[in-house]
């Protein structure tokens, strides 16, 4: 929008081009979330007056679809696109030195500083995995790792249990569950999607427990935590927190 107005901007990206929602969020977990509607639809196509059929799920062909889906929206976010648009493209890190300079390490092992009279940040967040005994042993995967762990296996993973029960953890619970997958849905606070009416979680709720997902809620005492999370038995932890993702600042004063 920047570059349309005929303003000269810079593009730091210190990661692939299209962020989060390109490559581990929006675009694949939509992709993901297509198929698994497709043979829940297959399942219950009586509702529709069709002969219902279960469906023969080639993991691997959906996981690759996933990947088609990217790559074939990847030009969109290219650096080649951003500079046709005119704007400047660094893969670098970047921090702000002033609030009007901006220093950036280039992946190249240079330096560079820019002025500017007005910073965007828009870092996005990254994931968190919460400290739970021995989570660190069953190989704990998140929105960031999940899709690359995913590739290749024929059959998704017998079991796996989703810690957040957020839109984002309920989306994938829902999915993998409808993919094959025995899914056990975690979350600390009494009820899911806890910014949405009482009501509306209630009905996710019920949607997914008649589909066969397990749940696990409240987990606010230690006790109780640690009681419950030995109970699971997943091959797969996938954690759904997120925090924001940092940008350094370095100290100054204004003469």
């Amino acid at each position: 929008m920047a570059a349309a107005t005929k303003a000269k901007v810079t593009l730091i990206e210190a990661g692939a081009m299209g962020g989060d929602c390109l490559n581990t969020g929006c675009v694949p977990s939509k992709a993901l979330i297509r198929s698994a509607k497709l043979a829940h639809d297959m399942r219950k196509a009586n509702d529709f007056g069709i002969t219902p059929v279960e469906p023969q799920i080639d993991f691997a062909a959906v996981m690759d679809r996933v990947a088609g889906v990217i790559d074939k929206i990847a030009p969109h976010d290219s650096v080649e696109r951003y500079t046709d648009l005119g704007v400047e493209v660094l893969a670098g890190y970047a921090r702000l030195v002033t609030p009007w300079e901006v220093e950036i390490a280039l992946t190249d092992g240079s330096t560079q500083r820019l002025t500017a009279r007005s910073v965007i940040i828009a870092t996005g967040a990254a994931p968190v995995v919460p400290d739970l005994p021995g989570i660190k042993e069953v190989g704990a995967l998140t929105t960031e790792t999940l899709w690359q762990a995913m590739r290749g296996r024929d059959t998704a993973p017998k079991f796996m249990t989703v810690l957040g029960g957020g839109p984002i953890g309920v989306e994938l619970a829902q999915a993998f569950q409808r993919l094959g997958s025995h899914v056990t849905l975690v979350e600390m606070v009494p009820h899911l999607l806890m910014r949405e009416d009482i009501e509306v979680s209630d009905h996710v709720r019920m949607a997914l427990e008649r589909a066969g997902a397990a749940g696990a809620w409240s987990l606010a005492g230690e006790a109780d935590r640690d009681q419950r999370i030995s109970a699971i038995a997943a091959s797969r932890y996938l954690s759904r927190g997120r925090r924001g993702r940092a940008i350094p600042v370095h100290p100054y004063r204004r003469a």
